[in-house]
This record gives C-alpha cells, structure tokens and sequence, in this order.
C-alpha cells in the first residue's frame, strides 16, 4: 500500500503516481511524507531511481533485521528500527520499520500497520498545515520516539511478571509451571536488552550531531529519546539478573525439597530394614521362638517395635527427626 502527503509552500495533496512524488520530492520548499506498507517491485523502484536512494538501503528492505542500525549517505539517513510486540503473555517479538530522511522528505517502510505510525498519520491528516509545517525532521523524531515508547508498556508487564514469580519461587512445586515461564520471559527480556542496545547506540550518533543533515534543535530533541533507551537498557539489564537468579533459587528450592522427601524416606527404610530382618529370618523354614507359647507371636512383635524405637531413638538424639520436621 502506498500514501503520500506533500505540503508546497501551504498547499497541501496528496500524490500517487511516480512523476507526482518525484516532482514533490524535487520541490524546494515541500515537506513531503511517503508511506509504503509491504512495497512491491513498483515502489522499490521509485525509490531506487525517483529518490536516488544507494542501492544498499534498498536491498535492506527486502532483508529481514535483528538489530537496529543507522547509515549516513550523502543526501540522506538511513535508520532500521526495531518496535516491540508481544505474541503472548511472556513472548516478545520484534518488526521493522525502515525509515528515509533527507531535507524536506521522509519515507517510512514497513510490512504490517504500527498503530503508532498510523496514529501520527491520522494526525498529519487532521491538520496538515500544523503538523508539517514542524519540518520532516520533526516528523522523523516522533516516529523514533514512539517507536522507544512502544518497549515501555512491555516493560510495565515484564515488571509485574517479575515481582508475581518472586512471589511464588518460594511457594512452588515440581508440578508448577514456573521453569518453563522463567525461561520465556528471560528470553523475552534478552531479546529487548538486545534491540535496545543497538537502538541506543543508532540515537546517540542522531543525539550528539554527527548526522549533518539534523539541525541542533533535532539533535537535542534526540537526546531526551536517548536518556529514555539508557532507561530501557537500564531495567532490562536488572530483569535479565534478577530472572537468572530467580531461576538459579527456583531450582535450589525444589533441591532442598526434593532432599527432605529423601530423608523421610530413608528414616522409613531404616526403622523397617531391622523389621524386614528379623520377619524373613524367621519366616524361612526356621522355628520361630516361643512358637508353642500362645504369647509367642506378641513377643516377635514387641521385639519388632523395640527396635524401631531404638532406631527412632537414635536418629531423634542425633536430631534427624527435627530436621525432617
């Protein structure tokens, strides 16, 4: 899908055709906004010969990025960015939105609608003389902006996904859930972590003026979205920690379960290991003591319990028991 919004000296329309862009591109004094939603072969050429755009950055829309990046040409900018989405309650994904600056135009690429994007557009259309009449550069920093702001409400969720399995690491069972959650939200939080660093490394060289066709105005609106991706960067940083300690405490927690489960059963063996003993050794076709005597059979029982409670004994002297306990 394609859409064009020109603003020339006031007059604001929106071309269609090729020759139309072009010409609107060629304008002096123009603010000219192209939108290019799944390009076809067609707009990538208007691109490549109408826009004069390296064939590099061209052969980048048809490549699928994992990191945002920031090229400088001659007469324009070249930036990849990264927006978050999630998939599931602990799944993130990450799309493209590619995006062209040079003097007086701005052309952004991408595959699916960015409600974001779509939003500013709607505002364009709302009130083109105000919103363009603020310079393509403007237009170019609120789209990187919000595509910053876009990591923000993920990572709300992510905060509160966090302290809700600090809550339960110490309540859980081996039938519990939480190993599995734990993984995908750690991955979930490395994958940010990495779109933000590279984000971050692409707007600090739009922040601190190397790109010459920014003006300082631009740069300095630039900086704040670089204090907000340190921030980012910043609390991903701690989540990715916190989850690999949770997961490392989750994992003692069923250990030292799983080895008072042990002991109960090995203070069970030992008090019936003597039991077994004494039972089989008699039952084999040996004569039991005190067999002719009527009280016979209750004397091999209170052998039996004795000795259990000597073992019992034992182990509760040696504090076995309390521990078990």
């Amino acid at each position: 899908m394609r859409r064009a919004i020109v603003s020339t000296k006031g007059v604001v329309t929106h071309p269609v055709d090729d020759a139309s862009i072009v010409e609107a591109m060629k304008a002096t004094e123009k603010v000219l906004w192209l939108d290019l939603q799944s390009p076809g072969p067609e707009d990538v050429r208007l691109l490549l010969d109408g826009f004069g755009f390296h064939p590099l950055s061209i052969e980048d829309l048809s490549q699928t990025h994992t990191a945002a990046k920031l090229d400088e040409y001659d007469t324009y900018v070249f930036q990849v960015v990264m927006v978050p989405f999630q998939r599931g309650t602990d799944e993130v994904e990450l799309f493209e939105v590619e995006i062209f600056y040079m003097k007086g135009t701005l052309v952004t690429v991408c595959d699916r609608p960015w409600p974001p994007l779509e939003a500013l557009w709607a505002a364009v259309r709302r009130d083109p003389a105000r919103e363009l009449g603020k310079g393509a550069q403007v237009l170019y920093h609120s789209l990187v902006d919000r595509a910053v702001d876009a990591y923000f409400p993920i990572l709300d969720a992510i905060d509160d996904r966090v302290e809700g399995l600090e809550r339960r690491v110490f309540e859980a069972t081996e039938r519990d859930a939480i190993l599995p959650t734990l993984f995908r939200l750690r991955r979930s939080v490395r994958t940010l972590l990495r779109a933000a660093r590279n984000q971050r490394e692409s707007v600090q060289r739009l922040a601190v003026g190397t790109v010459r066709s920014l003006t300082k105005e631009t740069c300095y609106q630039f900086r704040d979205v670089h204090d907000h991706l340190i921030l980012l960067h910043d609390s991903l940083d701690d989540h990715r920690e916190t989850l690999g300690g949770l997961r490392d405490t989750y994992l003692g927690v069923i250990s030292n379960r799983m080895n008072e489960v042990m002991k109960s059963l090995t203070v069970f063996s030992v008090v019936l290991l003597p039991l077994a003993f004494v039972t089989g050794l008699w039952g084999m076709n040996v004569p039991v003591p005190f067999a002719a005597h009527p009280w016979g059979f209750w004397a091999v029982v209170a052998v039996c319990v004795g000795i259990a409670g000597l073992f019992l004994r034992f182990m509760a002297r040696r504090g076995w028991l309390g521990r078990i306990g």
